[in-house]
């Protein structure tokens, strides 16, 4: 288990952590990118130096340390509005490129404590995912019904990455805390469509939060 998340209020800098990266063309939304994914790279690696590292031996990498933030992303470009992703796990398994029963494994360590994401039952090869909005949302979704729902905490991370005492940390859900994110962001959240930089009809485009 996972230590409860801290109680404490967002800094405005800590605020404006939300970039938002077109994912599709005009006909469709963008996705929101937030601190989400980063904040599972590091907390899945202080996990595994700590494992690798206990009895005395050096760090070495491994292809499977980035699996969980991959997985995030693919779970990202997969969004459909506020909604679940149904995930059809031994199809994503294999577009993955990892056994099925790792996949299910990294889903269970990212849903502990709902820091990454919710999970919704597994029968007939089927999952229901709805990720955490700090991970990502569509634009133009509002993420604070989703957050309410599923009570997602949001993490904040350490100015000194991987090298901090306390690379991540999360702040418990409330109310006030995802109003203070969306107000931070508005103009990220209402955004419904946004130009897509890989689409020749379309500008390139990249916003950043303030």
């Amino acid at each position: 288990m996972h230590p409860a998340p801290a109680r404490s209020r967002l800094s405005p800098v800590q605020l404006g952590t939300l970039v938002t990266v077109t994912s599709t063309c005009q006909c469709g939304p963008a996705t929101i990118n937030g601190p989400g994914v980063r904040a599972a790279y590091y907390a899945y690696q202080r996990k595994i130096r700590a494992e690798r590292t206990a009895d005395g031996r050096q760090f070495r990498s491994r292809r499977t340390d980035f699996h969980p933030t991959n997985t995030l992303s693919y779970l990202a470009v997969h969004l459909d509005g506020d909604g679940a992703v149904r995930l059809e796990v031994a199809a994503a398994a294999e577009e993955l490129e990892r056994p099925q029963n790792l996949l299910v494994d990294e889903l269970r360590w990212l849903a502990d404590g709902r820091r990454f994401l919710h999970t919704e039952g597994f029968a007939d090869g089927l999952m229901k995912i709805w990720l955490n909005p700090a991970v990502a949302v569509n634009g133009g979704c509002d993420p604070r019904p989703l957050a309410a729902r599923h009570r997602f905490p949001y993490p904040v991370l350490a100015d000194g990455g991987l090298s901090a005492p306390e690379p991540v940390r999360f702040l418990e859900y409330s109310a006030h805390l995802w109003d203070e994110v969306y107000f931070a962001n508005r103009h990220m959240f209402a955004g419904g469509l946004f130009p897509n930089p890989d689409c020749r009809a379309c500008f390139p485009v990249r916003l950043h939060s303030v």
